[in-house]
């Protein structure tokens, strides 16, 4: 029986959230990743009802399953938009009709990348650098179809084929088609 509170309901929110424009797109896929690396670890029973679910004891064992699949930060970035994306679906479900999202408001438009067609590394002054970026670590765009550009942060420098490899891997478990 479908009580409207599972992984399939949370997954369906975040889609439909993200492409009526109740929050970013870009904000739902977000979520949406962060969703399906936790729901991954959880039993067909933990998916049934997720107003339910224990959310530090999940994020904790996508912690402890995963570990060696992402960095600490990465772990802990699933952790709290998982969190995010239950809390959102949960207030939609309450009342779908005065749901609304807080996003933040950007400042100035960003400068566009130069050096991006050439294939090489943006520079970037002191300003411009996201505050998740590393040094030694640059970022890439890629599109992917007509009007949607993927971005990919702190690739380092010296990236080697194993690691492109690794990253692409975790990318084609991305896929919904796979």
């Amino acid at each position: 029986m479908a009580n409207g509170y599972s992984a399939d309901d949370l997954q369906g929110f975040l889609d439909h959230a993200g492409d009526k424009g109740l929050m970013p797109a870009a904000t739902a896929q977000a979520l949406g990743v962060a969703t399906r690396n936790v729901l991954g670890i959880l039993d067909d029973d933990e998916k049934v009802d997720l107003s339910a679910l224990d959310l530090d004891a999940a994020i904790k064992r996508l912690s402890n399953k995963r570990a060696r699949d992402f960095n600490p930060s990465s772990l802990k970035e699933y952790g709290r938009r998982f969190r995010r994306a239950v809390e959102l679906f949960l207030t939609w479900r309450e009342d779908p009709a005065n749901f609304s999202v807080k996003t933040r408001a950007t400042s100035a438009p960003r400068k566009k990348d130069k050096g991006f067609a050439s294939g090489e590394p943006a520079a970037r002054d002191a300003t411009e650098q996201a505050p998740d970026e590393m040094a030694g670590t640059y970022r890439s765009s890629v599109p992917v179809r007509p009007g949607l550009v993927v971005t990919l942060v702190n690739i380092p420098n010296d990236l080697t084929s194993a690691e492109a490899e690794r990253i692409a891997g975790f990318v084609r478990m991305l896929a919904l088609d796979r």
